[in-house]
């Protein structure tokens, strides 16, 4: 257990609630997060053989909420010479064409079970390149935000961060040092009286702190997400990633990012 991550005793506590509720859930850390239930009630998926890790250059990011829609689409772009760094947002009502799916906004693509083949969906529709993909619900993106120590945001406004239906949250206007639950709500629950371009800065704030800062070699941010279990899936191993967001933080590239917004269609 001292090899776990300081931020996983808050979030196996949680996992352990979520296990008394449910009856049902895993962790894996085999090298890549498990496959992502339709439901936090549903059997997990079977376990498959680790992908081995490889190199990518263009990492796409999407955070869910609890009804599996897509409410936050960022790729990561790193130059083939790890010098230049892009992140590009994606707009979640862009409208695009999954495997065995008509035309649906990207929000929707994952509502009957399953995120096979969106993100290829999102670079033939926008022309991105998208090497790999993860994604993750909101506990996990919550985790990572206290793996790191919290987050530091400037509110431009007082915006509620948790969902419909929950208990009413909220940030308020200024600077503010955010822990895991109301950091990632603040990523993730739009206000309806800002603008998609200002939510999309709001959850860029999030991303930058919680991948700019994370700690260790390629060895300890692969357990972290690996430990992440079934509240992420990704369809490249975590090892990819974690050398991708390694490299990003030794090459000081973050601060220097340029940040732009897909078309959409």
């Amino acid at each position: 257990m001292n090899r776990i991550p300081s931020f996983l005793k808050w979030l196996i506590s949680s996992i352990l609630a979520i296990a008394v509720l449910t009856g049902v859930f895993v962790l894996r850390g085999d090298g890549q997060a498990a496959p992502l239930p339709p439901e936090i009630t549903a059997s997990p998926s079977s376990s498959s053989t680790a992908k081995p890790a490889t190199d990518i250059n263009n990492l796409m990011i999407a955070l869910l909420d609890s009804k599996q829609k897509i409410v936050s689409v960022t790729v990561l772009r790193q130059s083939s010479d790890g010098t230049k760094f892009a992140i590009v947002n994606i707009d979640p009502a862009t409208l695009i064409v999954p495997p065995g799916q008509g035309f649906v906004p990207i929000s929707d693509a994952g509502l009957q079970g399953s995120f096979t083949g969106v993100d290829k969906a999102i670079s033939g529709a926008l022309g991105i390149p998208i090497d790999g993909s993860i994604y993750l619900r909101r506990l996990a993106l919550a985790g990572l935000v206290d793996d790191v120590g919290g987050v530091t945001i400037d509110s431009k406004n007082l915006y509620r961060v948790s969902e419909e239906g929950k208990p009413a949250q909220y940030v308020r206007l200024g600077s503010a040092v955010l822990e895991g639950g109301e950091a990632a709500g603040y990523a993730m629950v739009k206000s309806k009286f800002e603008t998609t371009d200002e939510f999309m800065a709001r959850t860029n704030q999030v991303l930058r702190a919680v991948f700019e800062n994370q700690q260790g070699d390629q060895a300890r941010v692969d357990e972290v997400l690996s430990a992440l279990g079934s509240l992420a899936k990704s369809n490249v191993s975590t090892q990819s990633i974690a050398r991708m967001l390694v490299e990003l933080r030794i090459a000081n590239l973050w601060p220097n990012a340029s940040i732009s917004r897909a078309p959409s269609n």
